[in-house]
């Protein structure tokens, strides 16, 4: 792209030291090194104010051994630290190649100047400005978020629950929010701990559901029939779980999150919506009729509707929690439940804390 050598100015409340402030502010967000930056910096100094003003030419035409001594630099670093900055749309070069650079200034007006030109910087001027003003509202955010974070662990400690205490562990094993600076994560461990506070604040257990028949539940396509399976409504678990249905979708791999957000059709998750898309997804994966009801019968729908979003996630992943066949994974897994009702909650833990360190991605 084509930059004129002279300039429209920077914006009438912004001088030269003030740009300077803000390259220093944005210089991680303009993905500029500390050379680059000492770079511009040097340069902005070297021009005089009336440079900056509308209509001007503002640059710079130092030989490269005059800027290496004056930097402090090699003439290769500063060759280096040049390229970055062209590429980064910061400055242009005006002199001929393999020509020296030169210029003259008349009455303190630059009239002709083969070198570094810094007009693309000053056009971009307001840009950086506002880059510094969304670095400074993330920063906020972060802060609040941070303390948003430590308030929930403080909201959940004061409930003298051992288990809710733990479960709020696994999210964020050294409890520092602090440490975290991925407004994404943040959010991922506010809402994991929203979700621990809500299940143990809840002192009534989790409401039943009934599975209505397979006419309701099923996702129907053109070419499957419609196969009607009823099944009695059982109980849930005969102890908490440390989840809620926006837990359970954070957990969920992306088609069973798809058949989620369809059957909650624009509103947050509910118990109904989350078991309508487990059961399509066991369908999916190949799990019987007779191995999904024994499982609800025997440890109730919504562990059961727990242990399919776990072998299925399990089955993306890569390393030791990897299952390659997510059906085998999940009876195996639903009828340990069974027997020592103690499985599910640890690698509800370990999955949620996974996903957090991985930003959502296993």
């Amino acid at each position: 792209m084509s930059v004129r050598l002279t300039h429209n100015g920077l914006p009438a409340d912004m001088t030269s030291y003030r740009l300077k402030l803000l390259l220093q502010q944005a210089r991680i967000a303009l993905g500029l090194s500390s050379g680059a930056l000492k770079y511009l910096e040097f340069a902005i100094d070297n021009c005089q104010p009336s440079d900056f003003q509308q209509g001007r030419i503002c640059a710079i035409w130092h030989s490269l051994e005059r800027l290496a001594v004056l930097l402090g630099l090699s003439k290769r670093q500063i060759t280096r630290i040049e390229a970055e900055l062209v590429g980064a749309g910061l400055i242009k070069r005006t002199y001929p190649e393999r020509k020296s650079r030169s210029g003259d200034r008349v009455d303190g007006v630059i009239k002709r100047a083969a070198g570094i030109n810094l007009a693309p910087l000053i056009e971009q001027a307001e840009y950086i400005r506002l880059l510094v003003s969304r670095q400074m509202q993330a920063d906020e955010d972060r802060k609040r978020l941070r303390e948003y974070i430590q308030g929930l662990f403080r909201q959940i400690r004061d409930l003298d629950n051992a288990d809710a205490d733990e479960a709020a562990t696994c999210i964020l094993p050294r409890r520092r929010p602090n440490e975290l600076s991925d407004i994404k994560k943040m959010q991922e461990v506010a809402e994991a701990l929203e979700a621990v506070l809500a299940d143990f604040s809840v002192v009534a257990g989790q409401p039943e559901i009934t599975v209505e028949s397979d006419e309701n539940v099923r996702l129907i396509t053109n070419k499957e029939k419609k196969n009607k399976i009823r099944m009695a409504a059982k109980p849930l678990s005969k102890r908490g779980l440390n989840t809620s249905p926006a837990h359970a979708r954070i957990l969920a791999g992306g088609q069973l999150r798809g058949h989620i957000d369809l059957y909650a059709n624009g509103s947050p998750p509910d118990w109904q919506s989350i078991t309508r898309a487990a059961h399509d997804r066991a369908h999916e994966l190949g799990i019987s009729r007779r191995i999904w009801e024994e499982m609800c019968t025997r440890i109730g729908v919504w562990p059961t509707v727990l242990c399919l979003i776990v072998a299925d996630r399990n089955s993306q992943r890569k390393g030791s929690f990897q299952r390659d066949n997510a059906a085998a994974s999940f009876t195996e897994m639903a009828r340990s439940e069974a027997r020592e009702a103690a499985v599910l909650d640890s690698l509800i833990g370990e999955l949620t804390h996974a996903l957090i360190q991985s930003g959502g991605e296993l």
